[in-house]
C-alpha cells in the first residue's frame, strides 16, 4: 500500500512491526524480504515518485572541495539514488573484511564476512546475474584481456564487473509494494528525530514531518536505511538530545570515506588489441574486465585495495578523431551535473577556445560512426530493457588511459558535521569534510609504479607516464561522488564504532542501520551490491528476532 502522512491514521502507522526509514536500494530490499517472510513493514520515504525542488532543498548543505555538493549524486525519491545509478555491481573482496596491518582501523567484526554469503541474493535483486566475477562467466573458452595477461599472475589478476539493467528499485518493486497488504509506503514524509526512553536504550517513537505537520509515531523496531549522509545526519540530530548516546561520539559522523578516482597514463599495445568493450556473460549480463593486485601482493607492498580499468581518451580533446566522442562532448551540456561528472571522470574537460569547430569536423568526417552510435543508443540504451552501461570508444592510436579506483584509509578527520542552518523541516543541514590522506596518495603512486613494473613482464604492452606527473595527478585525484561510507561504522564496541556485527546500534535494543555508512573499510568496490547484501542479511536477523508477524 502507498500513502501520505496527512490522510493516514496514527494508529495505523503504529501497528507495523518494523519501521524502515529510507526507500532506496537498502530500504526496499529489506521491506520486500521482510514482507515475504510475513512481517508488517512501515517504509518511510522523504521523497515522492519524482523529485521536486522543495524536496531537494532538504539535501542542501556544504562540502569541502573537491567533494561534490551535497545535492549531487543523491536522489530523494522512491527508489532513491538507484534512479541515477549506473548499475555497476562489484563485491567486496574476502580480505576487505580482514584485519590488515598496513591499513589503519581495518578489520570488520567477526561474522561480518557472512555478508558475502548474500551476494547471490543481492545480484538477483539487482538483476545482475550469477555470483561469478571471473572471466569464466563469459564461457569456458573466454580469452584473457590480452594474450599475455596470465603471465602477470599471481600478483596481478583479471576479474569482471557486472552491470544491472540498470535496475531502478522504485520501478522494479513498485507494483509489489503497492499491492502488498503487509507493507505501507509513506511518501513525502521525512523522519526528523529518533526519540528514546530516559535510558536511551530503546527507540520509543520517531518524529515524522511532511512539510506541513509533525507527528510522533510509536515504533517497535527501527531500521535507518537512507544513504550514508542522511543516515548519519539523523543519528547526529538525535544524539544531540540523547545523552546516553555519548559513547558513540568517538565514531559517529567520523571516518567518512569515498573511493578516489584517477585517469592517468597510457597503456600502449603492440601487435594486438585488448578486450575493451562490454561483453555479455553466458546468462546475458553486460560486464567489463578489470585488473587487480592480489591480497597477498597488496599486503607485501603495503597497498590499499584498488582496481585498474582500460579507459577511453578525454572527450574534450578533439585529437581523438572520434565523431562519436565529439558528439557526446558537444551534447554533454544538456546532461544533469551528475552525468557530466561521470562523463568527465573528474577531469576538467572544458573545450579550449576554437576547438568546438574541430569537434564538429570530427562529427562530419566520422559520420558513419555517429550514425551507428545513434542506432546503438536508440536500440541498445534508450529502448532496451538491459542497456549497455555507457559508451566505450577506444583511442585510435592504440593507447588506453588507465582508470584507477582505490579504497581510502579510514580517517577520523574526514567527517560529517551538523551546521547551525536548518532546512524547512527543522533539521540542521550538514557539512561534509573530505580529503585524501598521505597514505592514500602514497598507495596510489606505488600502485601505478608497480603496475608499470608488472606490464614490463609482457611483450604485448607498456604502461607509459611521466613519474613527475604522477605525484601531482594523485594529489588531485577526486572522490567518487555517490559513495558515502564509514560514518556509522561497524565494530565490536561503542568506543570505536556505532553498530555491531548485526547492524544494531550499540546500546540500543531496537535500532539498526542498513547503509554504506556502516562499512568499516571501503574496498574499491561500488557499494550498492554490498548494501543490498547487508540489508538482506539484516532481514534474516530481524526475521529471527522479531516475533510479531502479520
Amino acid at each position: 500500500m502507498i500513502g501520505y502522512l496527512h490522510y493516514t491514521k496514527q494508529s495505523e502507522l503504529e501497528s507495523y512491526s518494523v519501521c524502515v526509514i529510507g526507500a532506496g536500494a537498502a530500504g526496499i530490499s529489506l521491506a520486500i524480504k521482510l514482507s515475504r517472510s510475513g512481517h508488517s513493514v512501515l517504509l518511510i520515504e522523504g521523497g515522492d515518485w519524482q523529485e521536486t525542488p522543495e524536496v531537494v532543498d532538504a539535501y542542501v548543505g556544504e562540502a569541502t572541495a573537491p567533494h561534490p555538493q551535497t545535492t549531487e549524486f543523491r536522489y530523494q525519491r522512491f527508489g532513491g539514488t538507484t534512479h541515477l545509478w549506473g548499475g555497476r555491481c562489484v563485491p567486496l573482496d574476502k580480505h576487505d573484511f580482514e584485519k590488515r596491518e598496513h591499513v589503519p582501523a581495518s578489520g570488520w567484526p567477526a561474522g561480518a564476512a557472512e555478508i558475502a554469503d548474500y551476494y547471490s541474493q543481492a545480484l538477483d535483486y539487482c538483476d545482475a546475474g550469477e555470483n561469478n566475477f571471473t572471466i569464466t562467466a563469459f564461457g569456458p573458452n573466454a580469452k584473457p584481456i590480452f594474450s599475455e595477461a596470465p603471465l602477470l599472475e599471481p600478483e596481478l589478476n583479471e576479474y569482471i564487473e557486472r552491470y544491472s539493467l540498470p535496475t531502478d528499485f522504485g520501478q522494479k518493486f513498485r507494483q509489489e509494494l503497492t499491492d502488498s497488504k503487509s507493507v505501507y509506503v509513506l511518501l513525502r514524509t521525512r523522519c526528523i528525530a529518533l526519540n528514546t526512553n530516559t535510558a536511551g536504550n530503546i527507540v520509543t517513537s520517531v518524529t515524522l514531518h511532511d512539510g506541513n505537520q509533525a507527528l510522533d509515531v510509536k515504533v517497535k523496531q527501527v531500521v535507518l536505511a537512507g544513504g550514508g549522509i542522511e543516515t548519519t545526519r539523523l543519528m547526529l540530530v538525535s544524539r544531540q538530545k540523547i545523552p546516553a548516546w555519548s559513547d558513540l561520539d568517538n565514531s559517529l559522523g567520523k571516518y567518512y570515506a569515498c573511493h578516489y578516482d584517477l585517469i592517468f597514463g597510457a597503456l600502449r599495445f603492440s601487435g594486438e588489441r585488448p578486450v575493451f568493450d562490454f561483453q555479455k556473460t553466458s546468462e546475458g549480463i553486460y560486464a567489463r574486465r578489470k585488473l587487480q593486485f592480489s591480497a597477498a601482493y597488496q599486503a607485501e607492498q603495503g597497498l590499499l585495495n584498488s582496481a585498474f580499468r582500460l579507459h577511453f581518451p578525454a572527450y574534450a580533446d578533439p585529437a581523438h578523431g572520434s565523431g562519436v566522442m565529439s558528439t557526446i562532448f558537444l551534447a554533454k551540456s544538456i546532461l544533469k551535473p551528475e552525468y557530466q561528472a561521470i562523463l568527465n571522470h573528474g577531469v576538467n574537460q572544458t573545450a579550449i577556445r576554437g576547438q568546438s569547430f574541430k569537434h564538429v569536423m570530427n562529427v562530419v568526417m566520422d559520420i558513419s560512426s555517429v550514425i551507428g552510435f545513434a542506432f546503438n543508443w536508440l536500440f541498445k540504451i534508450k529502448l532496451a530493457k538491459r542497456r549497455i552501461p555507457y559508451t566505450l570508444v577506444a583511442n585510435r592510436n592504440g593507447t588506453y588511459p588507465i582508470e584507477f579506483n582505490s579504497e581510502q584509509v579510514s580517517d577520523a578527520n574526514n567527517r560529517i558535521e551538523l551546521l547551525e542552518e536548518h532546512d524547512r523541516f527543522g533539521m540542521p543541514r550538514v557539512s561534509v569534510h573530505w580529503k585524501m590522506t598521505a597514505q592514500d596518495i602514497a598507495s596510489g603512486i606505488k600502485s601505478f609504479n608497480l603496475l608499470k613494473k608488472q606490464f614490463e613482464k609482457s611483450k604485448a604492452c607498456r604502461l607509459e607516464f611521466e613519474p613527475k606527473e604522477l605525484q601531482k595527478a594523485m594529489e588531485n585525484a577526486l572522490p567518487v561522488g555517490g559513495h558515502h561510507m564509514g560514518t556509522t561504522r561497524m565494530g565490536t564496541a561503542p568506543n570505536d564504532s556505532v553498530v555491531d556485527v548485526n547492524c544494531k546500534v550499540h546500546g540500543v535494543k531496537n535500532l539498526y542501520i542498513a547503509s554504506a555508512s556502516v562499512f568499516t573499510t571501503n574496498s574499491h568496490a561500488n557499494p550498492t551490491l554490498t548494501i543490498v547484501a547487508l540489508a538482506l542479511r539484516l532481514a534474516d536477523h530481524l526475521n529471527q528476532s522479531v516475533t510479531t508477524k502479520e
